[in-house]
């Protein structure tokens, strides 16, 4: 009997994109997949739309009432998944176009691989095809981030599987029994760094993480985010460091908090000298709120 897989989209305001992926995975090779839609309560008619032009294909819309974020959402999916007896899950941006062979080469992979908890392929950026956006990498400690290999334009020469300590959320394969053991997606992070989290405890856990160049995907660089909000990132990303390294290097934490102060506050006074001070404050802001414990989703109006 083949693995089930469950593939999960995550659409935020983001129909267009959504609608593109879905005709992309038309073609995926493997029969046993179904396709599951979480919308993170978008503003306009999303879901009557993807239902509209997708609702033979799409095996499950889940419509959430309010913006559970990245973790929150995906989590929504994910439960969904695991309740419906999947034995691997698909994280896939909804911004990606993805290759025909996509989900037949991770399983490969995966399969009979007891220690193989995540597999993810090569993303490249979809506007420049040959150029690689991220194939996995490690996590930094100093940063308290997951520092990706990237931006490298492809020599044409094959590379074996790698072992990593970081993926990207953006498009990974995982054992459903990952999840058993090591719990589900920080939702206190929302948005950026959990799924550096979610790597970090994974690779904890004793599972390997592997990155194949054997398949790959097209990534819309956070065109989910930044078209909505410059800053968006700027505010997630530095409170979500902070508390990434507070929650798994307490012992290293102040020095990761003492490299992430400076750094920021020399951001601040290039933004500052730039007229940006919206930035300023969205960084002060950042602080402020990892300094109280205020996690989650922020009210971001600047």
């Amino acid at each position: 009997m083949l693995p089930k897989v469950y593939i999960i989209l995550l659409n935020w305001n983001g129909v267009t994109y959504t609608l593109q992926c879905l005709e992309s995975l038309k073609k995926v090779q493997y029969f046993s997949i179904s396709v599951i839609v979480v919308d993170n309560n978008s503003s306009g008619n999303d879901v009557e739309i993807m239902i509209e032009h997708y609702g033979q294909f799409i095996n499950k819309v889940i419509a959430n009432t309010s913006n559970l974020g990245f973790a929150g959402g995906n989590n929504v999916g994910i439960k969904y998944a695991i309740d419906n007896s999947a034995d691997y899950i698909l994280l896939l941006n909804n911004d990606t176009i993805i290759e025909p062979n996509l989900v037949e080469v991770l399983l490969e992979k995966i399969v009979n691989q007891k220690k193989i908890g995540i597999v993810a392929p090569q993303i490249n950026y979809f506007d420049e095809p040959n150029k690689i956006w991220t194939e996995g990498g490690k996590i930094s400690k100093l940063r308290g981030a997951g520092c990706a290999d990237s931006r490298r334009i492809e020599d044409g020469k094959s590379k074996v599987d790698r072992e990593v300590s970081f993926v990207s959320g953006c498009c990974m394969l995982i054992n459903k029994e990952v999840f058993q053991k090591v719990g589900l997606f920080d939702e206190s992070f929302f948005l950026y760094v959990e799924d550096t989290d979610f790597c970090y405890r994974t690779f904890s856990s004793g599972y390997k993480i592997v990155v194949t160049n054997d398949t790959k995907i097209y990534h819309k660089v956070s065109s989910s985010t930044k078209k909505e909000y410059t800053a968006l990132p700027l505010y997630y990303t530095t409170r979500n460091r902070l508390f990434f390294a507070k929650k798994n290097f307490p012992y290293f934490y102040f020095i990761t908090f003492t490299y992430i102060f400076f750094v920021m506050l020399l951001k601040c006074i290039v933004f500052f000298l730039q007229g940006k001070r919206s930035n300023v404050k969205i960084i002060l802001k950042a602080f402020k709120d990892f300094g109280t414990g205020k996690m989650g989703k922020a009210n971001l109006k600047f």
